[in-house]
């Protein structure tokens, strides 16, 4: 894998009357400015009624985002980079409903929210806007790691769908916390929806079944072993993960089902889109291991250092072995085919 880092300004977030005039917008650009203005401003807000607790505001906020979302995936749509901006709406989207829904009192779940929100904001900025003085108008805090993988076959030619690639950074005095809202991977249409997930240590993951026939959640990964049962259409088990390490999950039912979890001592991490776009944001200066991982390539690791700044670190990534056969959660070949 090669990894090249270039280095660009990343500004926070500034009151608009401070920032300097925009370079020429490139497609799109012009559309994009007066809802991620209200992204902006609304955003902000969020951040004040959420340490305040006010509730009534909290759903004000909201409502201007979701209210500028239509417009902003509209002009998202002619930006360089499409597909990172659809999925930042479709993340800003997501976490404004969860927002709506906290867990428990929420003082945690907010937070976390809100973070999601801000995330989903740095990275469509991050590939499609990284040079215009009007960065300023989204609210990253710290630095920001960001790039696109280019993905190899073993036979060196490009695969044209970049999902699945985990990129996280890791450094010696991590204390990480687990999400206090639990992602979840949905068993639909007989396969795990996300087929990669990345999640903190200590993380709990629903198992929704969101299908209309039974699955039996398993995996046989060496310390992380577990067999949910056999459960149908609108039923749910979760799972604490709390050791590191690569989780193979599958179906005893449908051998064709399988999804990766990987567990890791940090909460800087992201998965690639199709186009091979992540972005990790809000990371704190300081010295850090960038590693990444493919379930069919090798692992690799680099050193990087992190200021208040946009690193763009563009990858290459190849595959180095085969997907091999797996066993039903009693270690015998699957009898059947579904």
């Amino acid at each position: 894998m090669r990894i090249l880092l270039l280095i660009t300004t990343l500004v926070t977030a500034a009151p608009a009357s401070t920032q300097a005039p925009s370079p020429t917008p490139g497609r799109g650009a012009s559309a994009l400015l007066d809802p991620m203005q209200t992204l902006s401003n609304a955003t902000s807000g969020l951040r004040t009624a959420i340490a305040d607790r006010d509730r009534a505001a909290f759903g004000d906020h909201l409502d201007a985002i979701e209210a500028a979302l239509p417009s902003l995936a509209k002009a998202a749509a002619k930006l360089p980079r499409p597909i990172a901006a659809a999925a930042a709406i479709d993340a800003l989207r997501a976490a404004a409903r969860d927002l709506r829904h906290p867990v428990g009192d929420g003082v945690a779940s907010d937070r976390w929210d809100l973070s999601r929100l801000r995330g989903a904001c740095t990275a469509c900025h991050a590939h499609n806007r990284p040079d215009n003085a009007d960065r300023g108008l989204f609210p990253n805090m710290g630095g920001a790691v960001a790039g696109r993988v280019a993905l190899l076959g073993r036979d060196g030619d490009p695969i044209d769908d970049r999902s699945g690639v985990v990129v996280f950074l890791e450094r010696d005095d991590d204390r990480p916390e687990p999400r206090p809202r639990p992602p979840a991977i949905s068993q639909r249409g007989c396969r795990f929806e996300p087929a990669v997930l990345a999640v903190t240590v200590g993380t709990t993951v629903r198992f929704p079944n969101d299908d209309v026939v039974f699955h039996n959640v398993f995996s046989l990964s060496r310390g992380n072993t577990f067999d949910l049962g056999t459960y149908g259409k609108g039923k749910e088990k979760q799972r604490v993960f709390d050791k590191p390490g690569l989780i193979k999950v599958h179906c005893n039912i449908h051998a064709a089902m399988a999804s990766h979890v990987l567990v890791l001592n940090s909460e800087r991490h992201a998965v690639t889109n199709t186009d091979g776009t992540w972005c990790i944001p809000d990371v704190p200066p300081g010295q850090y291991s960038l590693r990444v991982w493919h379930a069919l390539a090798d692992g690799q690791r680099r050193p990087l250092e992190v200021g208040n700044a946009l690193i763009d670190a563009a990858l290459e990534v190849r595959e180095t072995k085969t997907r091999a056969p797996h066993t039903d959660k009693h270690g015998r070949r699957y009898r059947k085919k579904y």
